[in-house]
């Protein structure tokens, strides 16, 4: 009998922890996220006009496509699933964002299949880039969302983000969290997480 309810202890630990995992994209985190998005004509800065913590992504939309992006990002193979339990595996997505100027603000995600075709907008979809669903008016303060990757798009290997500010004179983001859990992590859990899943990144 003790055996069993040690085993069921166990158990129920192991899940719990693996119901809790978290991939934190964009946090205290700026820098890193420069490097890696590098395409695009939109202007990216490092902000101190933050959500959460003391710094955000800014992207400048007043040249060309208002964007910044990279469809495949070094090391990003994340499985959008219905049911996640590997270290890779999420199922819901929190971000951040806030609006100065314009009519719409977007975050594209990318995967295998469909690339680009996993996005949302607030506000208005000013650059009509389908499909998207929005999630809520104009952000022209700040305004989270936690969104549900696999009732929304079903199961895919997300590779890459786009930055999409659309038009007026710049969008900010901040606080950017894949996680399996539907509970988004706090920011106090995220930043926890934060340097050494960007160490591990970086070591492989």
């Amino acid at each position: 009998m003790l055996r069993t309810l040690l085993a069921m202890s166990v158990c129920v630990a192991i899940t719990a922890s693996a119901q809790n995992a978290s991939f934190t994209i964009l946090d205290e985190n700026v820098d890193d996220v420069l490097a890696f998005i590098t395409n695009g004509e939109g202007t990216p800065a490092k902000s101190s006009d933050a959500f959460s913590g003391s710094e955000s992504l800014e992207v400048g939309a007043t040249g060309g496509d208002a964007q910044r992006f990279n469809d495949a990002v070094p090391d990003w193979s994340f499985g959008i699933t219905e049911n996640p339990s590997g270290d890779n595996e999420f199922r819901y997505i929190t971000f951040a964002w806030k609006k100065d100027g314009g009519a719409g603000i977007q975050i594209q995600l990318h995967g295998n299949p469909d690339t680009w075709g996993h996005r949302y907008h607030g506000g208005e979809n000013v650059k009509d880039w389908n499909p998207s669903i929005q999630a809520g008016d104009l952000p022209t303060s700040w305004m989270d969302h936690t969104r549900d990757l696999f009732d929304d798009w079903g199961e895919f290997t997300l590779t890459g983000i786009a930055f999409s500010s659309g038009d007026g004179n710049a969008g900010w983001y901040d606080a950017i969290t894949l996680h399996q859990d539907p509970s988004s992590p706090t920011a106090v859990e995220a930043k926890d997480k934060l340097a050494t899943a960007w160490a591990t990144l970086k070591s492989r």
